[in-house]
């Protein structure tokens, strides 16, 4: 990953920022840098491998897997085991206009495959589902969430190895004040 200026995540030291607004908007993972060559996009966040010489990038956090589910159709006292959960009924998320996404990549590099029965490309759309199929999320957004859902929490049965979430953007925007 390169860093191309000195970028502190949580600064609080006073500064002025030019006048600056900001469009957040889902890409397929696969045209983000594509789109940050183009100047379409100024900035990304996400799961992002960056090691071009043309883009810049910061990591975020690491990100971790829950499984949410609802205690109704599915028994919170029984084990979730790696059997149990590759069976049953799936969703998860995805930019990628397919039934496929992230989780599924990590789950294939060690040769596993879920029963996906429904993908979607936003958080709310996934906890509501997850009221009738079992539901792998970031965690950050599962332990916040679930519980507003009557949905339970269960850690992922796997290893799996994801990508960190980091922010990515293109070398030439890199001293621009509005970027900064």
């Amino acid at each position: 990953m390169r860093v191309c200026r000195n970028l502190t995540i949580g600064n609080t030291q006073p500064h002025h920022e030019p006048a600056v607004r900001l469009l957040s908007r889902g890409s397929p993972r696969g045209e983000v840098h594509t789109l940050l060559d183009t100047g379409a996009l100024d900035i990304a966040v996400g799961c992002f491998d960056f090691g071009l010489e043309r883009h810049c990038g910061v990591r975020l956090y690491e990100q971790s897997l829950a499984c949410c589910f609802n205690p109704d159709l599915i028994d919170p006292d029984a084990p979730l085991t790696v059997e149990r959960y590759l069976a049953l009924p799936h969703m998860l998320m995805t930019l990628k206009d397919d039934i496929q996404g992230c989780l599924s990549d990590a789950l294939g590099r060690i040769g596993q495959e879920l029963n996906v029965v429904l993908a979607a490309s936003d958080f709310l759309t996934a906890l509501a589902t997850a009221a009738a199929v079992l539901a792998t999320l970031p965690g950050r957004i599962a332990y916040q969430h679930a519980k507003h859902f009557g949905l339970i929490l269960r850690p992922v049965p796997l290893d799996l190895r994801l990508p960190a979430v980091s922010m990515v953007w293109s070398v030439r925007s890199d001293r621009d004040p509005a970027a900064r």
